[in-house]
């Protein structure tokens, strides 16, 4: 029997002693080219429930050993969970997870951060490249700052050995930990948060055409993960009952106060009353303030006289079919809808044309080119003034309306719910919609963890893209405000974006700006009068944009053509500029070239996701150029010729996470 089969069979018997239910007639978890993987032993339904893993028995900073070290640490992020799988692993044997964490694989995944430096070169350019060079830092700092105190806090709980080989809690081990975290950790609820959850990390993970999707009731007590009421929501319900009538006095102090001297015989009055009339309104008032209390729990839905069996209410993390499944078939998850560098970055493996991608450009390149822009109409209108004259004059010119939009940013480009934080989790990476890639050079399905990972990838041609000419796309949301120096980019604050450029805005994977630019380059070059008003009050910023949107392109006036034939040449001019840092030895290489060179490398998976990023930026590029070189051609035809085109042209369809069309 192979190492690979034992750990298997240690990992089956420790699913059933730990009540993790899944049906054996159903699927069956096999060893495949050195990687675990769940198939499909018979046909089943969509919808149906193939895997349910207890939270008991799930692997968190809530259930570790060092549990109350963590909860005291306070520590955020994913330090902490690593901390405990290293605790864990060291206890072996002793450890309750011991069946569960010997199947994992023996080194961490294959991220860009282990490459060599020759091998993170060839992310030279892209949106990889920062990220690639900063995350080991982001990890030396964590160890050295939040765990290596720990560690020296408790010797007696951590135990170091006689040195580094033998040290279990050593900085390369706990970057083994960490990238495996990374790749196979799931949000459980409110209360375990991030964790290791066994059987569900047992599936590989697919882009797109999965089967089975994680499930989990998140809305438990966060002080013990109790899914039913608990005396901790109790309590808190008291606490909240307590200020409210603490309120409530507070305001009838106030309206005593007020009444003075004129309630001062009935006061008086009061005091006469006998001591037994008080007791019997002590116990009146004590009924008053109990029964409520009852009244309202019962009404909010809780019922103290449920007697549903224990085993109906039991909380787990399900694995549910997405579809219906073969018999034969492997069984994927998803890693869900993430752009490429977020794919690399944290698992090891990136597709080719995902519709998540991005590219980003930095806030200062951005104000440098309104500058310039601005410099150039300025000049026309003042042909004897001197360059430092004009450059003064447009800095006059460009601050206000800088400061204009990072101060209402927020109403002039609003989230959707729920949307802001999603899209903050991918930048760190975040970006559009659903994550795809075409299957022409099959690595087959990635090994999640468990051994070789791999993925399938295409050389697929570019989609056709319907654009809407006046549209931006809904971009990653920054919502962080600041003031702006006009002449050197943001000030006030030692945040930056990515390699220190300042605030990143987007290009998405389609070649489209995100609306919050296509909204900043407006304010930025709408007439004196028109910002005036805008300045004035934000609802007239509002109703402009709300016509341009509702217009669909129609509004075609000189004056509003010459405002965006303005925005399109900045976009072509950021998208020109953004072209150059893929240069290589100074010349563009054609995207055909590197398709090539791709194919002679596939045995290397390096260099082949490295390509993968680098294809697919410079597609985005291209599109973009193009799209914006034709807007520009467009809008710098007569007003009349532009009409005729406007009645030629389809009319633009609404596509999702569209916000506004400028």
């Amino acid at each position: 029997m192979s190492a690979q089969q034992n750990k298997l069979e240690v990992l089956l018997k420790w699913f059933d002693e730990n009540k993790i239910e899944w049906d054996k007639e159903a699927l069956e978890v096999k060893e495949v080219n050195g990687s675990f993987g769940v198939y499909a032993k018979k046909n089943m339904k969509k919808d149906k429930a193939v895997v349910k893993i207890p939270k008991n028995c799930i692997l968190s900073i809530k259930t570790t050993g060092i549990s109350n070290i963590l909860d005291e640490a306070n520590l955020e992020g994913g330090c902490p969970l690593a901390l405990a799988v290293l605790y864990e692993i060291a206890q072996k044997e002793q450890s309750p997870w011991y069946g569960y964490l010997q199947a994992l694989p023996d080194q961490g995944e294959d991220l860009p951060i282990f490459w060599e430096e020759d091998e993170k070169d060839l992310f030279n350019g892209t949106e990889m490249e920062n990220a690639v060079r900063n995350d080991l830092n982001d990890l030396e700092d964590d160890y050295a700052e939040l765990i290596e105190p720990l560690l020296e806090d408790y010797p007696y709980i951590f135990d170091r050995g006689t040195n580094e080989d033998d040290d279990p809690y050593s900085f390369d081990k706990f970057i083994k930990i960490s990238t495996l975290i990374s790749s196979r950790a799931f949000e459980v609820d409110a209360f375990h948060e991030n964790a290791l959850v066994p059987f569900a990390d047992v599936f590989n993970h697919k882009g797109e055409g999965e089967q089975v999707h994680f499930e989990t009731e998140f809305e438990v007590c966060d002080s013990c993960g109790a899914l039913e009421y608990c005396e901790h929501q109790y309590l808190d319900f008291l606490e909240n009952s307590d200020d409210e009538h603490s309120d409530e006095e507070e305001h009838s102090d106030e309206e005593g106060e007020e009444q003075g001297d004129n309630v001062e015989g009935e006061w008086e009055d009061a005091e006469d009353l006998s001591e037994g009339e008080d007791d019997e309104m002590d116990e009146e008032m004590a009924l008053d303030t109990e029964l409520p209390d009852l009244e309202e729990l019962e009404a909010a839905g809780v019922n103290f006289w449920d007697t549903e069996e224990e085993e109906d209410k039991k909380d787990t993390c399900d694995m549910v079919l997405d579809r219906d499944v073969k018999k034969g078939e492997e069984i994927f998850n998803t890693y869900g809808d993430h752009p490429n560098i977020a794919l690399l970055s944290k698992y090891g493996f990136c597709y080719d044309d995902n519709k998540n991608d991005y590219v980003s450009i930095g806030e200062d390149s951005i104000v440098d080119c309104c500058l310039a822009i601005t410099c150039e109409i300025l000049k026309g209108k003042m042909p004897k003034a001197s360059d430092e004259e004009v450059e003064k004059a447009a800095v006059e010119l460009t601050r206000p309306r800088w400061e204009f939009f990072l101060k209402n940013e927020k109403t002039l480009c609003p989230s959707p719910e729920g949307e802001q934080e999603e899209e903050e989790d991918d930048f760190d990476n975040g970006c559009q919609e659903d994550c795809c890639a075409s299957d022409d050079e099959g690595h087959g399905g990635h090994g999640h963890g468990h051994g070789k990972e791999g993925h399938s990838h295409g050389e697929g041609a570019d989609e056709e893209h319907e654009h809407d000419a006046e549209g931006g796309c809904c971009g990653s949301d920054d919502e962080e405000e600041h003031e702006h120096d006009p002449e050197g980019g943001c000030c006030g604050s030692d945040d930056e974006g990515e390699g220190g450029k300042g605030r990143p805005y987007f290009i998405n994977s389609e070649g489209l700006f995100e609306d919050k630019l296509m909204c900043l380059l407006h304010i930025m070059f709408v007439s004196e009068e028109t910002f005036a008003k805008f300045a004035e009050d934000v609802e007239n910023a509002l109703s402009y944009f709300e016509e341009l949107s509702n217009s669909q392109g129609e509004n075609k006036t000189k004056a509003v053509a010459d405002v965006k034939r303005i925005i399109y040449q900045v976009c072509r001019a950021l998208c020109e500029f953004r072209r150059l840092e893929y240069l290589e030895d100074g010349e563009w290489k054609p995207i055909k070239q590197d398709i090539e060179e791709r194919k002679k490398v596939a045995d290397n998976l390096r260099k082949y996701y490295a390509l993968t990023c680098r294809i697919g930026e410079k597609k985005i590029i291209e599109r973009a150029i193009k799209y914006y070189g034709d807007l520009v051609e467009e809008y710098s035809a007569p007003v009349a010729d532009k009409k005729k085109s406007v009645a030629n042209k389809k009319k633009p369809v609404a596509k999702k996470n569209k916000k506004q069309k400028l």
